[in-house]
């Protein structure tokens, strides 16, 4: 695949991984008023499928996608659900809980993430997955 396919199959990768992530907070919210268990699966479950069919340049952002993409929706479906506001002295004390709220998540997605790309470098290095070259090395 040329340079613009590879491209389009990461954003559909990470627009994947995004939307199921962000369905598990929805029914967690929908269900016990916050981002949960459900999440947390839902989260490791997209990161892994946007680590099966990112570039292996897409790979060195991808890592460091998961905490981002958790702590935006946690946010958002906290806000929704109208446990928190954006305002105020409040501000702090919400921020925290956002991060205690939205680690197992966090922790799960980031987790699966490096090990499927751990697996597909050590599959991709027993199959040669680097072009070696031709020319002596001269020593």
């Amino acid at each position: 695949p040329d340079r613009a396919g590879r491209g389009r199959r990461a954003a559909r990768a990470a627009a994947v991984a995004l939307v199921v992530a962000a369905a598990g907070a929805l029914v967690d919210t929908a269900l016990w008023g916050r981002p949960g268990w459900v999440f947390a699966v839902t989260a490791a479950l997209g990161a892994a499928l946007a680590a099966r069919t990112c570039t292996r340049a897409g790979a060195w952002w991808l890592i460091s996608a998961p905490p981002l993409v958790v702590a935006v929706v946690t946010v958002a479906c906290e806000e929704a659900a109208g446990i928190t506001t954006l305002q105020g002295k409040g501000l702090a004390t919400a921020a925290v809980r956002w991060a205690v709220d939205g680690f197992p998540a966090m922790a799960a997605a980031e987790a699966v993430l490096i090990a499927v790309l751990l697996v597909r470098g050590v599959r991709a290095g027993r199959h040669g997955g680097r072009k070696r070259s031709g020319r002596n090395s001269g020593a």
